[in-house]
């Protein structure tokens, strides 16, 4: 798991670039809590096909999830290897796009959830874990209870980006053209602060799955609710204002002088107003038919570490 201290990239020049940031809350620094928000980033090929792949994880944190921040971690874990097995599965080409795209519908929710219960079964049982909080689950359902988490997954190919989710959290795509489109519709069983689980029974159904043609290209940003909580919910006009003011600094400063300040500006949001763990993934990707993109920042491009939004 990358340091809540740092952030990381990775790319492939056909597709784009993958950027991520994770950053410890306000209010867990001050309780001495660690950050319970997990992400990773994987770019590569198969079959002479290039993918670019992301994960980002927020563990529940609570009394009854005590090992959440573990949780979140096999989970990017889990979701990072399931998508690269599953770009593997059909990159020679031979299965038609719309089971393509059917596909991962229907077989990526189970098996990135069976992948993180058995990376849950293999940590538990390969350390000595502490008492059990009080919980109703019993068995393996209170180890999946205690490591609890919240998942957002994407990737990205030749022609689509396939995206899914498990719980709370944010996904969006910023079109060139500015238009902001959330892929993944919300869920209506859920209010305040419940939020489905990998933890939960039936979780390979409760996934939310899209599939968007890569087209024109755009900026696919993944957030854990920290983010979206300190603009009074994603669909609010503060966070519409960031995610647009977010996509004009990448433009105009590059993808990396962005990146270098995202951790003082996700401090500056949760000392301000959630206090939650941030975590933020964003990746560029190119349209179909575009030259190879290198980001290159401007020189002396005035983006600090303590500038605010």
């Amino acid at each position: 798991m990358p340091s809540p201290e740092e952030f990381s990239c990775t790319c492939d020049t056909g597709l784009g670039w993958v950027f991520g940031c994770s950053r410890t809350g306000a209010a867990h620094v001050r309780a001495h809590r660690p950050c319970e928000d997990s992400y990773a980033l994987w770019s590569g090929s198969a079959g002479a096909q290039p993918c670019i792949a992301f994960a980002i994880a927020d563990g529940h944190g609570d009394p009854r999830h005590d090992q959440s921040r573990t949780g979140a971690a096999l989970a990017v874990d889990a979701g990072i290897a399931e998508l690269v097995a599953f770009h593997r599965s059909y990159a020679d080409g031979s299965i038609p796009r719309q089971q393509f795209r059917a596909g991962f519908k229907t077989d990526f929710p189970r098996r990135a959830t069976r992948h993180w219960r058995e990376l849950v079964v293999q940590d538990a049982g390969g350390r000595t874990l502490p008492p059990a909080p009080a919980s109703p689950a019993t068995g393996q359902d209170q180890n999946f209870t205690r490591y609890g988490t919240t998942l957002i997954t994407a990737l990205v190919v030749h022609d689509s980006i396939l995206v899914g989710q498990i719980g709370d959290g944010d996904l969006l795509l910023v079109m060139p053209d500015g238009s902001i489109d959330f892929p993944l519709p919300r869920d209506p069983v859920l209010a305040g602060n419940e939020t489905h689980s990998l933890s939960s029974p039936d979780a390979h159904l409760l996934w939310r799955t899209a599939t968007l043609d890569r087209g024109q290209g755009g900026i696919i940003l993944a957030a854990t609710d920290g983010i979206s909580d300190s603009f009074n919910g994603a669909e609010s006009e503060e966070f519409s204002i960031f995610i647009h003011s977010l996509v004009d600094r990448i433009r105009t400063y590059g993808t990396e002088a962005v990146a270098a300040a995202m951790g003082s500006w996700l401090d500056r949001f949760s000392a301000i107003a959630s206090g939650d763990d941030m975590t933020l993934v964003w990746a560029c990707i190119n349209p179909e038919e575009q030259t190879p993109y290198k980001p290159r920042p401007k020189a002396n491009a005035p983006v600090s570490a303590g500038q605010g939004w």
